[in-house]
């Protein structure tokens, strides 16, 4: 007897050690897509398929507890759908803040966190901060919405898309007009191209504080030999320029004044290609938010290589903070703005966009 229950605690002890070896691989083998050096991105990322998924779940509950709320009440629902448009307040040398994420989802970001009315409180608090620092420029807190979210099911159009309801989008809007906050609306790609994705929105545009982002990091194939967060994503100078014209035309012929500002994410050069092609339009200001994360002065690495002399050229900065993710201390006002290093680098163009996951 006293040797079997040797041999059992032996056995329960080995079975342990090898539980724990197997969760430390687990943790070393999962670099995360967003990569802090450019030298480390990785082509290749399986985890993310399995983040996409459990993002999905998740987002699904609780969108749907939402979506069934704005249906079923009259009275929402019609303070909603009220159609009041006020005059474009929007000025290319303003500095948007963005608080990024999905109404009602928890786990993509800041803005699906927080009520709506707790996240505007927390955004009028960082504006102050900005405002303290920006030499007069007007900072422009922003509701920088996920409009279409990649996902692993093809859904019905195959596109891998699960798009977002207006009702929900229409929310966001009117309380940004009541608040002079701006709204962008993001789009994953999936299958989609960035002129299939974008189109359904331009009749947002109607709306002056409303602009648009593009994501390539989730875009796949047509054939769909991989899921979404297989590998990242790429766009080309000729998608730039066919939305930028697509928004341009659609502003024209409805006769809506000023410009808008059209976002399109990277976190590693070829994320976009064919960048010496992306053309400038009048009513379009292009923006390359650079929104890899880890540490502060790697983020500036990376923020000085892509957006450089040349992109600065035809485009303005963005510049990405993750509450969870980036290494604390997390980089401040001062240092996203370029007036102060973060261990000896320094940002060498101020970003004209910040957003916050």
């Amino acid at each position: 007897m006293y040797k079997m229950k040797n041999v059992i605690i032996m056995i329960s002890i080995i079975f342990t050690t090898f539980l724990n070896a197997n969760q430390e691989n687990v943790t070393q083998e999962n670099p995360t897509l967003k990569s802090t050096t450019l030298e480390n991105i990785t082509q290749e990322s399986p985890t993310q398929e399995n983040t996409i998924n459990i993002i999905h779940e998740k987002t699904t509950l609780d969108e749907a507890a939402a979506n069934n709320i704005i249906e079923n009440d009259t009275k929402v629902k019609e303070e909603i759908l009220k159609n009041e448009i006020l005059p474009n307040t929007y000025n290319p040398d303003d500095i948007l803040v963005g608080f990024y994420g999905r109404p009602y989802s928890k786990v993509l970001g800041i803005l699906g966190e927080l009520s709506i009315d707790d996240l505007t409180k927390k955004m009028k608090v960082v504006k102050k901060e900005y405002e303290a620092i920006s030499n007069g420029v007007k900072i422009v807190p922003t509701y920088h919405i996920i409009k279409d979210i990649a996902t692993l099911e093809s859904g019905n159009d195959y596109d891998h898309i699960k798009p977002l309801n207006e009702l929900l989008i229409m929310k966001y809007i009117n309380r940004a007009q009541k608040e002079n906050f701006a709204v962008i609306l993001d789009v994953q790609l999936g299958t989609m191209t960035p002129i299939e994705a974008v189109e359904p929105i331009l009749k947002f545009l109607k709306y002056p504080n409303v602009h648009i982002a593009i994501d390539p990091e989730f875009k796949i194939p047509k054939h769909r030999k991989y899921p979404p967060g297989k590998l990242i994503g790429h766009i080309f100078a000729k998608d730039v320029n066919e939305v930028q014209e697509a928004m341009q035309n659609y502003m024209i012929k409805n006769h809506i004044e000023g410009k808008r500002m059209l976002l399109i994410h990277m976190f590693y050069e070829r994320m976009l290609r064919n960048k010496s092609l992306v053309k400038k339009y009048d009513r379009i200001n292009l923006t390359y938010n650079i929104d890899g994360h880890g540490r502060g002065s790697t983020k500036i690495k990376i923020y000085n290589s892509l957006y450089n002399k040349d992109a600065n050229k035809v485009a303005q900065g963005g510049f990405k903070i993750f509450y969870k993710n980036d290494k604390k201390p997390l980089m401040t006002p001062k240092q996203i703005l370029g007036l102060e290093p973060v261990k000896g680098r320094i940002i060498w163009t101020k970003p004209n966009y910040i957003n916050y996951h």
